[in-house]
């Protein structure tokens, strides 16, 4: 039976409505990752304040040393330098993490994943060591994964800050792990600490869903980390899941599809 006018009209009115939907539901899922990294950065401000004031004490004390001396003593100038010289490059390390953080994504598909850990525990500017966690980093320095770089450093920063929030209170460690799992890549980001609440594992993902109750002096998530790590992930056509026995600590698998160097796939 052919459709009549009005029939066709109301298909193609419900068809531009759905695809007006998608569209806004794609802003929505576009801001909600924006939101959340000004989120993290806020999470790491509080850290990296601290964390200044420890890098800057020993320059400002070195050099007024040397202003002090009577007289000019070659060794001490050299080793005031030095110190003012590394704790100098240490905070600009830190705000070059940060900054490129902030920025929105540099067009690259692709990553290396040594260096975007690198990046994260920049970032964070305070050693792991310093909160009693134990830090292993078990990652070959040529494994390319196909996703932007500033999205794995979003994911692996959101699983690096809850693992150390869920230690704070205790001494714990941390595994960073990747390796080929046939034709992917495995990332494996591991913590010691509690772990995630049987009755929550199941929506760990989902919006909403708070993984542990923060620390004192923490600031309470949102409940959207996980669900942005998710959407960041499946975006780049991969997964996420977790594994998390009772008070044995979480596992977070990521797996994503391997990538060439981005000179080598020039050349291909």
């Amino acid at each position: 039976m052919a459709k009549s006018p009005d029939q066709l009209d109301l298909a193609d009115n419900l068809l531009t409505d759905l695809e007006s939907i998608e569209a806004r539901l794609t802003q929505l899922q576009q801001g909600l990752t924006r939101s959340h990294r000004l989120a993290t950065l806020g999470t790491m401000a509080t850290i990296i304040a601290h964390e200044f004031n420890n890098i800057l004490t020993p320059v400002i004390s070195y050099c007024q040393l040397a202003l002090a001396a009577n007289e000019p003593v070659p060794d001490l100038y050299r080793k005031a330098v030095e110190k003012s010289l590394k704790g100098a490059e240490r905070a600009a390390a830190i705000s070059s993490s940060m900054l490129g953080f902030a920025r929105e994504a540099d067009g690259s598909p692709v990553c290396c994943v040594r260096e975007v850990i690198d990046e994260v525990f920049s970032c964070l500017a305070r050693e792991p060591e310093k909160d009693g966690i134990q830090l292993t980093i078990n990652v070959p320095d040529d494994c390319w994964v196909r996703i932007p770089p500033i999205a794995l450093q979003q994911v692996l920063l959101n699983l690096v800050l809850n693992a150390r929030q869920a230690m704070r209170k205790q001494r714990g460690k941390l595994l960073l792990h990747a390796e080929p799992q046939g034709d992917l890549v495995r990332l494996i980001v591991a913590d010691t600490g509690p772990g995630i609440p049987p009755e929550l594992i199941e929506q760990i993902f989902e919006p909403f869903v708070s993984k542990r109750d923060p620390a004192p002096g923490d600031a309470p998530g949102n409940g959207l980390g996980l669900t942005v790590c998710r959407d960041l992930i499946h975006g780049a056509h991969g997964t996420i899941t977790v594994d998390s026995p009772p008070d044995h600590g979480a596992t977070f698998t990521i797996c994503l599809h391997p990538a060439d160097p981005p000179d080598e796939a020039a050349a291909a």
